[in-house]
């Protein structure tokens, strides 16, 4: 059973989410509450799954309330209900929030979107997941470009220009973000040269992933016996996966979502490069002999990488379709047929690049063991049987890519 708190510091506000959601959602345990100080003793207490928040709250900022629950319990889901005129109020909340609802959704569709965070949550905060982090001491901060991003964003009143500014302080986030609102994907006929342009196109939610996208490979060093040519290696990998995922969309937000997922979806083995080396020679080794990567993490870390890096990007406030589809990489999905999302993307992507690196490069020379640049890209191309289910019938690679931009408009 879901232990679900809905909060609205706003006795109306409240009294209108009890009639919404209270009788409908009889199933789960709720409760509410109206003050920001209740809620976060019961988050506290670990009685609470996910909370669900009002957008504009009376007494406390929406905004500030979730990153107070963030900091109280990371694994409790953030889901946030909002209105037509609350588009400024989510901007704020973006980097703490994992998914936004409209209020008119009804209570079906807030069950499955609360149902489906509070899962994804529990799966990438995991007892094994936890003690590895900890292990391993804090996984890397922000940036401090991403973190004034941040604050600036937590200002309702905070103007495009004052975004454009902080990301012009930043070089290699400007060249970033000027990469991609001229790259083929979006097709405009004149270069844009002016951030405020170009952050007034992407969006701010689209600048903000892309903007962490390229700021994660400037966030880590592998430490010795791994060498710049393996992270050279792991870039170029990242990126053809990132490409390939957005050559199977139609849309110019989808392919930036897309592309995003495909650089970040082995961002784990970055953290184990540079914290765990020698685990990460160790698990290496297992796969020599065409190994599980999920057995041969297990029995290494006690987790999987792909959930260290979906833990990592949650925490860094990414989108939650992202943080999704990384943690879900492996999964082949068994259910009834149905659309590609981002996770079936990354997965045939990233299988399709690594057939032909299966007998890549290693650490660095001959005299090092063979090290993979990314673990899943082992497992060899998806089943017929799963590609048919989530509609990317076809072999893996070019064919399946054309087959995926028919079936997928983001």
């Amino acid at each position: 059973m879901v232990s679900v708190l809905f909060v609205d510091d706003d006795t109306e506000g409240l009294a209108a989410l009890r009639r919404a959601y209270g009788r409908a959602l009889e199933d789960w345990q709720l409760c509410f509450a109206d003050d920001a100080d209740a809620a976060l003793g019961a988050i506290g207490a670990g009685a609470v799954d996910a909370v669900v928040a009002s957008a504009r709250m009376a007494h406390m900022s929406t905004a500030r309330f979730l990153r107070l629950v963030k900091q109280a319990d990371p694994a409790v889901a953030r889901v946030v209900l909002a209105g037509p005129r609350d588009r400024s109020a989510m901007l704020s909340a973006l980097p703490v929030v994992n998914q936004c609802v409209s209020r008119a959704c009804g209570p079906e569709v807030l069950a499955r979107v609360v149902q489906r965070t509070a899962n994804l949550s529990a799966r990438i905060h995991s007892p094994g997941t936890q003690a590895f982090v900890a292990e391993v001491g804090s996984l890397p901060s922000l940036p401090d470009s991403l973190t004034a991003l941040d604050a600036a964003l937590a200002d309702e009143d905070c103007s495009l220009a004052q975004i454009a500014g902080i990301v012009g302080a930043d070089v290699a986030m400007t060249a970033k973000v000027l990469q991609l609102v001229n790259s083929s994907f979006f097709g405009l006929r004149a270069q844009v040269c002016d951030l405020r342009h170009a952050v007034a196109y992407l969006g701010v939610e689209t600048l903000r992933d892309f903007a962490v996208a390229g700021a994660v490979f400037r966030a880590f060093t592998p430490s010795p016996p791994l060498s710049c040519s393996w992270m050279s290696a792991f870039a170029r990998h990242s990126t053809q996966v990132g490409e390939r995922c957005a050559r199977m969309v139609r849309t110019g937000s989808a392919r930036c979502e897309a592309t995003v997922a495909g650089m970040l979806h082995n961002i784990g083995e970055l953290v184990l490069a540079e914290r765990a080396p020698a685990r990460l020679l160790a698990i290496s080794a297992d796969l020599v002999d065409a190994g599980s990567p999920d057995d041969a993490e297990m029995r290494h870390l006690g987790t999987t990488l792909p959930l260290v890096g979906a833990n990592l990007l949650s925490d860094w406030g990414m989108g939650y379709h992202i943080v999704e589809a990384v943690a879900c990489q492996r999964h082949a999905w068994e259910g009834p047929a149905r659309g590609p999302e981002l996770g079936d993307l990354v997965t045939v992507a990233d299988r399709a690049t690594g057939e032909s690196r299966r007998e890549g490069p290693g650490a660095g020379g001959p005299e090092l063991p063979w090290v993979p640049v990314c673990h899943s890209a082992l497992a060899g191309p998806p089943s017929p049987e799963y590609l048919a289910r989530v509609g990317l019938s076809g072999p893996a690679g070019t064919a399946c890519e054309d087959d995926a931009a028919a079936g997928i408009a983001g």
